[in-house]
């Protein structure tokens, strides 16, 4: 068991070498918000993250850690922190997609993306009613994650 718990201590940062913080933080919050839906939903997601960045004038990573007490942005870092997340993440095979796509985040290479959230600024689970969502049309559905571009938030 101690060798078990000695090579995974080893193997995780051998993993994330050559990654930044805030490119870990990004995928961590892309698993937890959208692995379930792949690529496509990972990268629509990161679109959202890509286009607040630019509209505040925030790094991605202050853009995913944003919130105030135990509500947050983003509901994944609910009742839990960013370093747990990548915790959490680092060891699933998705999670090297994930990095992938932050790091065309991160990096501010938009061409990257794929631009299928029409410049969204919120999304939810279409299962979901939330309250900024009422009056608001969508801009994109992809998977089963609805898109919204908000004027103010």
């Amino acid at each position: 068991m101690k060798w078990f718990l000695t090579l995974s201590l080893m193997v995780v940062p051998m993993i994330l070498w050559g990654q930044t913080y805030q490119q870990q933080a990004v995928a961590a919050v892309l698993m937890g918000e959208a692995w379930s839906e792949g690529a496509q939903g990972m990268t629509a997601v990161a679109e959202v993250i890509h286009q607040r960045a630019i509209e505040k004038q925030w790094t991605p990573l202050r853009v995913v850690s944003a919130g105030r007490g135990k509500v947050h942005a983003f509901s994944c870092v609910n009742d839990t922190t960013i370093d747990r997340l990548i915790q959490k993440f680092s060891q699933e095979p998705n999670y090297q997609l994930a990095l992938q796509i932050a790091q065309t985040t991160c990096l501010d290479r938009p061409d990257g993306l794929l631009g299928i959230t029409k410049y969204a600024t919120h999304f939810t689970l279409a299962t979901d009613r939330p309250y900024w969502a009422k009056g608001q049309r969508p801009v994109a559905i992809i998977g089963r994650h609805v898109f919204y571009k908000l004027k103010h938030y």
